[in-house]
């Protein structure tokens, strides 16, 4: 593995377990038995050592999410197949994990909120065009629906929202997805949801 792989990988489980406010440099050097020397010829500050690993996060997600949407099962499938590593996602990172960013790392929390939004409307759109065509979700607009949609998981999963309400993130994540979801099901799209969801969440 390369250093600065290993650098990002050996980071992104560090701050994702001690947090992004309290966990220095010196921290992340110890636990990787890594020179600071070292992390500062990748990074100059820890402000740039958490946007890269926000980036190498969500590089990762993306090559998990690629293989679900071209695989050849059903739209219903898919939707759960997505809904259940999403929510796995929301678990590792938590409630804490979303204020610090926010807080304190407003353009490493823009550029993961931006990073959800782009994959939602590009992503769950195809699923949504294909589900309609397997005759498995409604036949409702697709940019309202996913404008709905949308909205819904960035002010739903959302670290104010949360923490004022007292739920965890894979709470808010999996009730506004069914709710949603269960809104443009058909008859026979709701059968395969039912069985695929409990599936997945097992």
């Amino acid at each position: 593995m390369k250093e600065k792989e290993k650098l990002l990988d050996g980071s992104q489980e560090i701050l994702f377990t001690s947090g992004f406010y309290k966990t220095t440099m010196d921290d992340i050097a110890s636990s990787l038995k890594m020179s600071k020397k070292t992390i500062y010829k990748y990074f100059p500050s820890k402000s740039d050592l958490v946007m890269a690993v926000a980036n190498h996060f969500t590089k990762k997600m993306e090559r998990k999410i690629i293989p679900i949407i071209e695989s050849d099962k059903n739209a219903v499938e898919k939707l759960s197949e997505l809904i259940a590593l999403l929510s796995k996602t929301a678990g590792k990172i938590g409630d804490r994990l979303l204020g610090e960013l926010r807080s304190n790392y407003p353009e490493v929390w823009k550029h993961v909120d931006g990073f959800r939004t782009e994959m939602m409307y590009g992503n769950i759109t195809k699923v949504y065009e294909q589900g309609k065509a397997e005759g498995l979700f409604l036949d409702y607009p697709t940019p309202i629906v996913m404008n709905i949609f949308v909205n819904a998981v960035r002010t739903t999963v959302n670290p104010e929202f949360i923490i004022n309400n007292n739920f965890s993130v894979v709470v808010a994540a999996q009730t506004t997805f069914k709710i949603i979801i269960g809104g443009v099901l058909t008859e026979k799209g709701k059968k395969i949801f039912d069985k695929s969801f409990n599936k997945e969440a097992i």
